[in-house]
């Protein structure tokens, strides 16, 4: 579970990035595109392009991130190359692997409709065009996104190995990170009255007291809010995650902190709609044991070992590939004095060809004899 849900979060993060990403620039009437091939990455390609919106979708992620070092800036530009090489070797490898992300796209769709409120997936495809995104890009993307994660889960992640001696040894290093005020760990259902006309508010909040009622008594709370809910983690069973007592508006606050694990609020009213919430968990303030500590701690040594293993993986990848790059351009990720191997080479373009060599022309009777 540590490392699917450990995969998730990374996915999670990859997600952000490919969809802000899938935007093309849109050209003027007096715009002239013009692309290169800059790498072949076995029978694929990457264009100018292509790395042009790349680095277009890098300085806007830095930017919202109030990312300014320069420093920081030329580092991921210089391996921005590097990054979309390892983006097609692991596709690659999926397709190697025989694995598919038709369905799992198809969910995910699903889940970003409902996270926007969305009522149909045509709705869905309307938004990401007003945006200025290509749909099919923005699929693509997110298909990327799902085949990229279970090549870690099934080439990296079973390399990634955790001792309960590590485990003790990081928790030993960190015991003040460990102090925790009062905490609960919520999941929510929210009935939305966003956009709803008024008309409908007395039927919605009907609704919600009728779920309300049916959890209370025992109905599975995460059923019911993939059922039922218009939140952003309807799709995840309405889990939300802990939180301290500061973190909550005074009104939720007032409501869950005075409940046992299992059980679940009133109806609130906000200004979003109608929220039912469940206490899954509590923790009292004071110093988490090594026990309550050790799927944070696993979580947190297996980020800390993913990275390296990546690397160390996609190297392998290198190996076993044939990269080309134009001129000019550089793979910081590239195998030092690699030489080409071209075992897995699936279609050699004409022009990667040797040209030959024309000898010249000398007498004789016409089968090289002299």
């Amino acid at each position: 579970m540590r490392r699917s849900r450990s995969a998730g979060v990374l996915a999670a993060c990859l997600l952000a990035a490919i969809t802000a990403g899938a935007a093309r620039p849109a050209p003027s009437e007096h715009t002239v595109i013009v692309e290169r091939i800059i790498a072949r990455i076995n029978d694929k390609i990457i264009t100018s392009l292509e790395l042009q919106q790349a680095q277009a979708q890098m300085m806007a992620d830095l930017k919202r991130q109030n990312v300014t070092q320069p420093a920081v800036i030329a580092a991921q530009q210089k391996n921005l190359l590097r990054d979309l090489i390892d983006q097609q070797l692991l596709l690659q490898r999926a397709n190697d692997l025989g694995l598919s992300a038709e369905t799992d796209t198809v969910r995910r769709l699903d889940q970003i409709r409902q996270q926007m409120h969305l009522g149909t997936m045509e709705q869905l495809r309307q938004t990401i065009r007003a945006q200025g995104m290509s749909y099919s890009d923005f699929k693509k993307n997110i298909a990327n996104e799902i085949l990229t994660q279970k090549v870690i889960e099934n080439d990296i992640a079973p390399r990634i190995q955790i001792t309960p001696e590590e485990v003790k040894a990081y928790y030993q290093a960190h015991l003040k990170s460990f102090n925790r005020p009062d905490e609960v760990d919520l999941a929510e259902i929210l009935i939305s009255t966003t956009g709803k006309p008024a008309a409908m508010q007395a039927r919605l909040k009907q609704l919600a007291e009728q779920i309300q009622v049916r959890v209370a008594n025992g109905a599975n709370f995460a059923r019911m809010a993939t059922r039922y809910s218009n939140g952003a983690t309807a799709a995840q069973g309405g889990g939300l995650g802990f939180f301290q007592k500061s973190m909550l508006a005074p009104a939720i606050r007032n409501a869950v902190f005075k409940l046992a694990p299992g059980q679940v609020t009133p109806v609130l009213t906000t200004t979003n709609g109608y929220l039912i919430f469940e206490v899954v968990a509590e923790h009292h303030a004071g110093e988490e044991s090594l026990s309550e500590a050790q799927p944070r701690i696993e979580d947190q040594l297996y980020q800390q070992k993913l990275g390296p293993e990546l690397r160390r993986f996609l190297t392998k990848l290198r190996h076993e590939a044939y990269i080309k790059l134009a001129r000019g351009y550089v793979d910081t990720g590239a195998r030092p004095n690699a030489g080409v191997n071209l075992t897995r080479f699936e279609r050699v373009l004409p022009q990667d060809m040797p040209k030959p060599v024309e000898k010249p022309h000398s007498s004789g009777n016409g089968f090289g004899v002299h």
